[in-house]
């Protein structure tokens, strides 16, 4: 049977032209227009080759025809690197510009309003000149919108967004400005100021699906002529692809230049035979457009999130699905493209996908990451044996690999397992030398002892539970790193700091994310002089926001002559939600940051002098800020008032705090003690 060749009009890779004839409408196309046209802040926040641009493409087209006046801004061209503000705000307000025909002389009006920031007179351009110009509806399209993660700046430019907003109550033409955001990423990737997220105001959160065989009709045109039945190849290519656009854009491509005519009922042999012969085998090779081996990448280049990241997507193949709730891991495993989730469920995506990421790609990848894979390989053939675990060096090699990582469940129960063998050793040298340590408070002790064997007996039961399954730490982290916690401080209570942060090693393995555990350990790499991994995990403990860490990092950084970097810190640990003795040692840092810098005359001392006393307000027999108040008023040469607070200093002081002790010596200096 003959049959003749039509151009199909398929395209493989980037965006379709508004007039594309193979463009596939779905409900997200219905969802984004009724967004715009109501004013909502809508956002397709969706993986790679979605048909993100595409969809912008048609609604934008639709929205032009009624009217409302249109811009696209293609974010990776404002996300150069190391772009200033001033380059990336002027560049917003240029294309504004161009694209809208506005009549103004912008280098003129830029520069001549450079006494505020670029943000602000963004916001200054969009209120005095496009919507005074411009008196139509506006939209205004920001694609590709994940490259503002290179910005350290970037949440001013959502606040920014939000402000628009906002100013609806009070300036009635802003109603005519709406915002729709388009890229790879989740809204806490974008922005991490919660307070001006524009996601949490008025808004249409857009789902963008795979193609439905009732919506992809378009598709079928390009088989008529070659097959019997257009309908059933295009059901079969959506088996194999799920509907992924580009995937099912692909195989339509191929299935449409078939130098084969299709029979009836051999539809699903043909559409197998060219997708393994033309995509599955050599794949890497075949991949021209690079989308498989983009997904590879997302995955394996997150070093936190690989291991883990492999680990719950082995779990999707070997179940078929899984039950998930929308943690951020989730989400991030999501916009890979590998998985999917629906009715509450995490699957793989599609057959392509599980036929080229399968088992064995992944056992391969994670040991590829794995330091220990040999180790673990062996735990795991031998039924886990425990010779097989990590002893020594090669336990601390694993644990610092591990640490600041999200492990698969196989991984954290081999490395626990390791850990607990090893601590079980250490915790009875700890036991013996704290028998003979306190042998004169026999009493005491044994009541002491008593309570931390009970404590340690409990920890070594929920190991020994987990690595015989009956506990999955994946899911129930928080219990057993609490309890691992406390165990830590009560050792480091007791001075036994190497074997304190052990524990506390493990706590943090368990939860990585562990504010208390990081902000203790930045103490004790403190009390060991080792200052360098103090102020990385003071660090990591600042950034989720526990407030101590603020103070403590501030202060490393005064110690080594950062005084504005200090104080930057503390101006944010600031806009926390503070007790009063977390306040009092951020002002305490705060003045003493200041006062350093007024000594250089780059701030005043009556920056500092406030501060100082804020402190003293909220702890006054505390004798730190009486310190260095005496000498803030001694650099200003009001001798009475200084000899007041030296005095202060040397009464309340403490000859144990690292940096009283130098302060109350100068104290007695001063006073002729």
């Amino acid at each position: 049977m003959s049959y003749s060749k039509q151009s199909n009009g398929y395209q493989v890779g980037g965006s379709l032209g508004e007039s594309a004839s193979t463009y596939v409408v779905r409900r997200a196309d219905s969802q984004l227009y009724s967004g715009l046209k109501t004013g909502k802040f809508c956002y397709l926040l969706n993986c790679r080759q979605m048909g993100k641009s595409s969809l912008r493409v048609q609604t934008m087209a639709r929205l032009k025809k009624e009217g409302v006046a249109c811009v696209a801004f293609e974010m990776r061209e404002f996300c150069l690197h190391e772009v200033t503000e001033d380059e990336f705000y002027g560049g917003f307000v240029s294309y504004l510009v161009n694209e809208f025909n506005l009549e103004i002389d912008l280098e003129s009006w830029w520069y001549g309003h450079s006494l505020i920031h670029p943000a602000l007179r963004l916001t200054k351009f969009i209120e005095e000149i496009l919507l005074e110009q411009i008196p139509q509806s506006i939209v205004i399209f920001a694609d590709e919108i994940d490259s503002v993660l290179n910005l350290s700046f970037k949440d001013d430019f959502f606040a920014l967004i939000r402000g628009c907003y906002n100013k609806r109550a009070d300036k009635l033409k802003y109603n005519r400005l709406t915002f729709a955001l388009l890229g790879v990423a989740t809204p806490a990737d974008l922005i991490e100021d919660k307070d001006n997220t524009p996601f949490n105001i008025e808004s249409e959160a857009i789902e963008l699906t795979g193609f439905q065989l009732d919506e992809a009709t378009p598709l079928e045109k390009g088989f008529v002529g070659i097959s019997s039945n257009p309908r059933a190849v295009l059901q079969e290519i959506l088996l194999w692809t799920g509907g992924q656009p580009f995937l099912t854009q692909w195989i339509c491509q191929l299935v449409s230049s078939n130098l084969s005519h299709i029979a009836a009922g051999v539809e699903a042999d043909c559409v197998a035979t060219i997708v393994r012969s033309r995509i599955l085998s050599n794949w890497l090779a075949q991949d021209k457009q690079q989308h498989l081996q983009t997904i590879r990448d997302r995955i394996l280049n997150n070093e936190q999130l690989a291991c883990w990241s492999l680990g719950m997507y082995q779990k999707v193949l070997q179940a078929g699905e899984l039950a998930v709730d929308d943690s951020p891991e989730i989400m991030k495993l999501r916009l890979s493209s590998l998985v999917i989730k629906q009715e509450g469920k995490l699957r793989v995506y599609n057959r392509i996908y599980q036929s080229v990421f399968d088992n064995t790609w992944v056992e391969k990848e994670l040991q590829n990451m794995r330091p220990y894979a040999e180790a673990f390989a062996a735990w795991e053939a031998s039924g886990r044996d425990t010779s097989h675990l990590l002893r020594g060096d090669d336990l601390g090699f694993a644990l610092a690999w591990a640490n600041g990582r999200s492990l698969s469940d196989k991984d954290y129960q081999f490395l626990v397992a390791s850990q607990e063998l090893e601590l079980t050793q250490v915790q009875q040298r700890t036991e013996i030398a704290l028998l003979q340590e306190k042998q004169a408070q026999q009493n005491f002790v044994e009541a002491q002892r008593k309570a931390k064997r009970s404590a340690r007996l409990t920890f070594a039961s929920m190991i020994a539970s987990l690595t015989m399954g009956a506990i999955t730490i994946i899911l129930t982290p928080g219990p057993l790193a609490i309890l691992l916690n406390n165990i830590a401080f009560q050792i480091y209570a007791d001075d036994h700091l190497q074997t304190a942060l052990q524990v506390y090693d493990l706590a943090l393995l368990i939860k990585p994310a562990y504010p208390e555990a990081l902000y203790t350990k930045g103490r004790i790499y403190e009390d060991l002089q080792d200052f360098d991994n103090a102020s990385n995990n003071y660090e990591s403990a600042k950034d989720h926001k526990f407030p101590q860490a603020y103070s403590e990092l501030a202060r490393l950084h005064i110690l080594n002559k950062r005084y504005s970097r200090a104080v930057d810190i503390i101006s944010e640990g600031l806009k926390l939600r503070l007790t009063d003795r977390e306040k009092y040692g951020m002002f305490k840092n705060l003045g003493w940051a200041q006062f350093e810098l007024a000594r250089q005359g780059k701030a005043t001392y009556e920056q500092a002098e406030i501060s100082l006393d804020e402190a003293i307000d909220l702890q006054e027999e505390s004798a730190s800020p009486h310190c260095l108040l005496a000498q803030l008023l001694e650099a200003k040469a009001l001798k009475s008032k200084s000899l007041t607070e030296w005095r202060k200093c040397f009464e309340l002081g403490d000859s144990d705090h690292p940096d009283e002790r130098k302060w109350i010596e100068d104290a007695r200096q001063r006073l002729r003690m």
